[in-house]
């Protein structure tokens, strides 16, 4: 866990920043300055993009997660695997790009009446689709060597700091709405450039082929690990990406704007999550090639337990906070309230899961994995196409958070059956009862003056509420001594 620990800490370090900026972006600035249509094309360009992406990487995600510590040799240069990652995924945007070529004119038809802003910047798809692609590839690639912290940091801070750079000049009269959507295109491609220059500085980028390993059996099984990770990775894209493509489909891009905005304040609670995942997904595929099941469910007793107290506190702060989140934002935002409090749920059930489908990927049953995307996948559409023609954007968080607790019941049991790891002790049940109770508190306590003032004494009052029996119920050992860290330095002081 030293790995994983060190890594996650500056991972989230990153992630915490990057969201603080986010909030500036998303819940401060851009609802005063874009119309709700200018934000709904801003993260339409990048859910289109990312599909596409997604699929052009061609599987070849999951085979660097499964197959790198078979070409694993600094001294051979990883055995040309670098050079075969780039040469599939040139290919995968060849195909996505014809693909492209062949829906346009069905996007532009699509959409030119109900969202012309989207029709009008639809080229801006190709761009975005290459630089997915091989920030996808690039970034596992940096990832699996170790170096996750620095993706965290290009992709989660420095982004959202180019992104806060071109808001700024928008709002200054310096750059008009068109201006402002090319760099905020060019500027996806900043985080992938870095990670290129990182890897040559550190002698890991290395384009000479090397063939040696390509047995026709461990061809084979490459071949079938892509496939199956295809299917995998572009269900697991477009679930997160597809709500909102949906909801452009049935309602409008205004209300894709007003989704995505409030959706990022729900997507908080993964920030801690995201990071360890990433970060663990190594460890766990090298644990598994070595059979090592021991340290397998040890990182997946600790990331459940661990995950699921940051999560509540998070599902807590937000949820208290819903009415102050709201009150920062243009009234037509307000419609949103309740989509909050699913996505929420929704993120709360994936931290609660813990590593559960990473391990079922990078395990022998790898294949079944594929199924439950399918399942989730399924669900995502039959339930958004249901409930957003009734209830609207509403009914689109409803979709994700009780596909989202399907996804997590599903890995939990076949992790169970098939592993005999089950993560979960009475003091999960107690964890969930105090959040609960935390929860009814909040909605008992008055209003405590304005937004900021009210934000501030309300947090403190729920966070002492929850983190106090948590930790001298000592739920988490980890979290546990990280306070006597700090409450040591505060004896010390005093």
């Amino acid at each position: 866990m030293g790995i994983i620990a060190r890594q996650s800490i500056k991972g989230s370090i990153y992630s915490y920043l990057g969201a603080a900026i986010g909030f500036i972006n998303v819940g401060l600035i851009m609802p005063q300055i874009f119309s709700t249509d200018e934000i709904g094309l801003t993260n339409l360009l990048i859910a289109v993009a990312s599909i596409f992406g997604q699929f052009g990487s061609l599987g070849m995600v999951n085979v660097t997660l499964r197959q790198f510590p078979f070409f694993r040799d600094e001294k051979n240069k990883n055995n040309g695997f670098l050079f075969f990652l780039l040469a599939v995924g040139t290919l995968g945007f060849i195909i996505c790009a014809v693909a492209y070529y062949i829906s346009k004119p069905w996007l532009i038809a699509e959409n030119i009446d109900k969202s012309p802003l989207f029709a009008e910047y639809v080229y801006l798809l190709i761009p975005l689709i290459f630089i997915t692609i091989f920030h996808f590839l690039l970034d596992t690639y940096n990832r699996i060597l170790f170096n996750a912290s620095f993706g965290f940091f290009v992709k989660e801070l420095l982004l959202r700091v180019l992104n806060l750079f071109g808001i700024v000049l928008f709002w200054l009269g310096v750059f008009d709405f068109n201006d402002f959507i090319i760099f905020y295109t060019l500027s996806y491609g900043i985080p992938t450039l870095l990670i290129c220059l990182l890897l040559i500085y550190k002698n890991q980028f290395s384009l000479k082929p090397s063939f040696k390993l390509f047995t026709p059996s461990f061809t084979k099984e490459i071949i079938s690990v892509a496939l199956f990770g295809l299917v995998s990775g572009f269900s697991g894209i477009v679930v997160m990406q597809l709500d909102r493509y949906l909801i452009n489909h049935y309602c409008d891009l205004s209300a894709t704007g007003v989704y995505s905005t409030v959706f990022f304040f729900g997507s908080i609670i993964l920030l801690p999550g995201r990071s360890l995942m990433r970060i663990a997904m190594s460890l766990i595929a090298q644990a598994l090639k070595d059979n090592d099941l021991a340290q397998v469910n040890s990182i997946y007793r600790k990331s459940t337990t661990n995950l699921m107290v940051v999560g509540i506190a998070l599902f807590l702060l937000i949820w208290g906070n819903v009415d102050n989140i709201l009150g920062l934002l243009p009234a037509e935002y307000a419609i949103g309230k309740y989509v909050i409090l699913y996505i929420s749920l929704a993120h709360l059930f994936q931290m609660i899961a813990g590593i559960s489908g990473e391990i079922i990927q990078f395990s022998k049953y790898y294949r079944q994995h594929v199924v439950i995307m399918s399942v989730l996948f399924i669900c995502i559409v039959v339930f958004n196409v249901w409930l957003l023609p009734v209830l609207g954007i509403t009914g689109a968080g409803i979709a994700s958070a009780v596909s989202f607790f399907i996804y997590f019941l599903a890995r939990f049991v076949y992790v169970k059956r098939k592993f005999g790891f089950q993560p979960f002790e009475h003091k999960h049940l107690w964890l969930l009862l105090i959040g609960v109770a935390v929860c009814f508190i909040s909605y008992l306590i008055p209003k405590l003056g304005g937004i900021i003032t009210d934000a501030i004494i309300r947090s403190i009052i729920l966070c002492l509420l929850y983190i106090v029996p948590v930790y001298l119920f000592g739920f988490s050992e980890e979290l546990n001594l990280v306070f006597d860290k700090y409450l040591k330095k505060i004896r010390k002081r005093s």
